[in-house]
């Protein structure tokens, strides 16, 4: 087996519970394709039956046993944190649901094998304020105020996103948004909890779609998220209809998106040892997707935002640099229906917040800004390759 192959194996023998082998591994190429989505836990798991793992050197074996040590002790921590949080809540009256990586963790077969960055929370969008002095009496740092979601974090690895809606209202995904701007009134109590909330299984499912696809159609996403599936998929916990599920995803869109995904993670995942035998049954659309989330890490990459961007605004045609970064910087007053609609709806307001952007963004956003400059550059670059060769 190639590297792609052995780890695409050992990710299918961490989560089934069957003892891996192999003989033979690239341990630095499979380091790097591990750490780049987030599955080096897991492997490590798998990697420590293999003969290659037992006959390799000490500081090698130690590097995995060591990953999956730390992130074991990084859930731990992490765990109780999101205890202490979840209790002031508790305490303030401020109803929540804890959302994706926070309760998918607990479903994997070992704890601690699934890493994950941040936890994310959803809570009474009048109480955010209150999670605010709390996060900052308690030493967080708000990284961020986003429209949907406040961001905090703090040393060594606290993350947390406190979400006051579910999905922003977009062109196009107008269906999305109206699913989930009353998503309160479809939740359910949470076993023991006098204000914590849980989605139905159905609704925990169409969320981790529909959140799936949002990244894996800007940035991309990595291998993880065929992994969640898996879980998901797999799960005693866990037992939605199906039937009502793909009527809901049908009439958001996503259905396609779900059942490729879907037929991916079970044809790679359910059986470790028929691993080659699956890889030459996978659709088209099932290698299109693999391919794309095998060039992507855990949460995607710059580039693959900003192409998404770039055709966004070239509306099909051809469209210069400097062009696009007029459409950046000049942005129709329509584009602000959703996301700023106080500007859209006093066009008066439009100039100025015009020369706000202008004065904030360089300063506020600087790092994003260089990140964009270059990822256009690479697209330029690509394009004029791409012009010379044809």
């Amino acid at each position: 087996m190639n590297t792609t192959e052995t780890y695409l194996y050992l990710t299918a023998c961490a989560l089934n519970g069957e003892p891996a082998s192999a003989e033979q591994v690239d341990f630095d190429a499979l380091w790097a394709l591990a750490q780049g989505h987030n599955l080096t836990a897991l492997i490590a798991k798998a990697l420590k039956d293999t003969a290659a793992f037992r006959n390799t050197d000490e500081k090698e074996r130690h590097r995995w046993t060591n990953a999956l040590n730390n992130n074991i002790k990084k859930t731990m921590l992490f765990d109780a944190e999101r205890k202490r949080l979840l209790a002031f809540f508790e305490a303030n009256g401020i109803w929540y649901l804890p959302l994706k990586g926070a309760v998918i963790n607990g479903l994997y077969p070992s704890y601690g094998t699934r890493e994950f960055a941040d936890n994310d929370i959803l809570i009474d969008a009048a109480r955010c304020g209150d999670a605010k002095t709390y996060l900052l009496q308690h030493g967080y740092e708000l990284r961020s105020d986003e429209f949907n979601a406040d961001e905090y974090s703090k040393q060594p690895f606290y993350n947390f996103e406190i979400h006051r809606t579910l999905a922003k209202k977009t062109p196009g995904r107008e269906a999305l948004y109206d699913y989930y701007k009353d998503v309160k009134s479809r939740l359910l109590p949470s076993k023991g909890a006098g204000y914590g909330f849980r989605f139905s299984d159905e609704d925990f499912y169409i969320y981790f779609i529909f959140h799936a696809f949002k990244h894996y159609d800007s940035r991309g996403t990595g291998f993880r998220t065929v992994a969640d599936e898996y879980v998901l998929l797999r799960s005693d916990r866990l037992r939605p209809d199906f039937s009502r599920v793909e009527q809901v995803l049908k009439t958001l869109g996503l259905l396609e998106f779900e059942r490729t995904l879907r037929g991916l993670a079970e044809k790679l995942l359910s059986e470790p040892n028929r691993l080659e035998q699956h890889l030459e049954q996978l659709t088209q659309d099932e290698r299109d997707m693999l391919r794309f989330i095998l060039s992507c890490s855990t949460f995607g990459s710059m580039d693959n935002m900003f192409q998404k961007e770039f055709e966004r605004l070239s509306e099909g045609k051809s469209l210069s640099k400097r062009q696009y970064y007029l459409k950046r910087i000049f942005p129709p007053i329509s584009s602000y229906q959703y996301t700023h609609p106080f500007v859209y709806r006093h066009k008066l307001v439009y100039p100025f917040f015009l020369a706000y952007r202008l004065a904030v963004n360089p300063i506020r956003h600087r790092q994003y800004l260089k990140e964009e400059r270059k990822a256009i550059r690479r697209l330029e670059q690509q394009s004029e390759s791409g012009n010379k060769e044809n």
